[in-house]
């Protein structure tokens, strides 16, 4: 193959193409000759004298060389072997790079056809050669499409005869598909869906059993409360059933906060007919009559009678010495039962602090009344100290009944705890420790004296303050007055273990007093 320049020089094309048989921009026929296309673009490099380029395209006539262009026209217009791609003039590396830039090839092509130092410039030549190029390309594409024709449609047959084959057999396994799913459909969804409903009911039927369980539970509480109150509504009597009432106290307490805190009647609609009127009409009113009694009992625990003792005999001793057998069982019950029947114990201190403020209001009715008539000082004083002294003794009691640790105490374990005698075992709560923390004090007996002492004071200023015979004898008799108050806090005190205690509530008493001084 020739160089480019040589190529492309006219000297060369007038001979190989002596005489112009077609234009130079005819497009090539698949049915022409190759030789007359060629002959006829050659003659058309010879009629034209390329004229100088100019110097502007200078600057890249350097960046790509051209495709050398073919030795000789083509012989023959005959099929080409599979060796033409190597016998052509293309350089088809250059044309399918990846950096192949058109500009740049355009660029080369102009500059090589024409002279540099030519002002004018001509682009016959390089479009000629262009067409030229693309006359060669529909060429080869023509030339493989004709021989590959009978190869294409060979394949192409078989591919299709291929293809329905397999479509027959995916259209057979789509069948047997289908058929399969049919039969699982009937076999498995079907039953499926009747389990669901069969689930459905069982589900249904075993929340109705649920709920028929637990509202049987609540017929035998309901029947076991009937009996615990008929119990307790026998009274005070002596003999065999006073040993069962305080029991049957803390049991019908038990069984309430089990209502209360839904161990019983769990999970059951509150729209049923039966649980309302069980809720209404016995449990409702069980709980507030057991409140009651238990309240009583608490109340009622007096082992040092102020009766007695205001009448003039003894009040010293140890009060709750002397609550012995079933007054000191009825009032273990009632404050074990109050407990249980509330909110943290919330019932039991109401019930203490009650009695503790009935104890003040009638101590300051009778020391206001002793103020204007010294001579009942005495006896007023000692109906304080007895009740100073009930308070000791109920203090000394809750503090013997263990603490429940668990809401679901057995009736045995609260037998035993209102049956103890003695301490509380050395690491667990009595009944007075969340007690006292809610009331926020130290000691019953304190809490009683600071009260009195709270309201003593303005009712002494009140006897000062009117003056008359009344309040001269009230401040001449100081002195009998504050002995007679710490008389009182000493006997009413009597069994406290804290001496300090003693001292503080006999400072807290007879400052009370203190006005008479001034």
């Amino acid at each position: 193959m020739m160089s480019m320049m040589e190529a492309w020089d006219p000297a060369v094309l007038a001979r190989e193409a002596p005489t112009p048989q077609a234009p130079a921009s005819a497009p090539h026929h698949p049915g022409s000759s190759p030789t007359t296309t060629t002959a006829a673009t050659m003659s058309t490099f010879t009629t034209t004298s390329p004229p100088p380029a100019s110097e502007a395209l200078t600057s890249s006539s350097a960046a790509l060389s051209l495709p050398p262009a073919p030795s000789a026209p083509l012989e023959s217009a005959a099929a080409p072997t599979a060796d033409d791609d190597e016998d052509t003039y293309l350089d088809l590396p250059l044309f399918l790079s990846p950096s192949f830039s058109p500009y740049t090839f355009a660029n080369t092509l102009i500059t090589s056809t024409n002279d540099l130092s030519d002002p004018q410039l001509d682009l016959t030549t390089p479009l000629s050669r262009v067409l030229f190029d693309l006359q060669e390309i529909d060429t080869h594409i023509h030339t493989l499409t004709t021989s590959s024709a009978l190869p294409l449609l060979s394949y192409t047959g078989s591919s299709h005869s291929a293809s329905e084959k397999v479509l027959e057999v995916v259209e057979a396994q789509v069948a047997g598909l289908k058929a399969a799913y049919e039969r699982l459909k009937s076999e498995v969804v079907i039953k499926g869906q009747q389990s669901a409903e069969v689930l459905l009911v069982v589900e249904r039927l075993h929340s109705v059993t649920t709920q028929l369980r637990e509202i049987s539970r609540a017929l035998g509480v309901g029947r076991q409360l009937e009996v615990l109150i008929a119990e307790l509504s026998k009274g005070d009597k002596l003999g065999e059933g006073e040993q069962g009432d305080y029991k049957a106290l803390v049991r019908a307490a038990q069984s309430i906060r089990e209502i209360r805190e839904g161990r019983v009647l769990e999970g059951v609609d509150d729209g049923v007919l039966l649980v309302k009127e069980l809720r209404q009409g016995v449990f409702q009113p069980a709980e507030l009559y057991v409140a009651s009694v238990a309240r009583e009992k608490v109340w009622g625990f007096e082992p040092v009678s102020v009766a007695v003792t205001q009448g003039g005999g003894a009040g010293g001793g140890n009060g709750f010495s002397v609550a012995k057998g079933e007054m000191k069982q009825k009032a273990a019950a009632g404050a074990l039962a109050l407990y249980l029947l509330g909110e943290n114990g919330e019932q039991l201190k109401g019930a203490v602090q009650k009695a503790v403020n009935e104890a003040v209001i009638a101590c300051l009715n009778t020391l206001t009344t002793s103020l204007t008539a010294l001579t009942t000082l005495d006896r007023t004083v000692a109906g304080v100290a007895a009740r100073c002294q009930n308070l000791v003794a109920l203090q000394l009691l809750l503090d013997e009944i263990p603490l429940p640790e668990d809401s679901v105490a057995s009736g045995a374990e609260l037998d035993g705890a209102v049956s103890t005698e003695g301490a509380v075992p050395e690491g667990k709560k009595s009944l007075l420790d969340p007690l006292l923390e809610q009331l926020d004090t130290t000691s019953l007996p304190s809490m009683f004296f600071r009260s009195v002492a709270a309201g003593l004071e303005p009712r002494i200023r009140g006897v000062v303050d009117r003056g008359g015979a009344n309040a001269r004898i009230l401040k001449g008799a100081k002195d009998r007055v504050k002995s007679a108050l710490k008389a009182c806090v000493e006997r009413g005190l009597l069994g406290m273990e804290d001496s300090r205690g003693v001292e503080f509530e006999i400072a807290v008493m007879t400052g009370a007093a203190g006005i008479l001084g001034r």
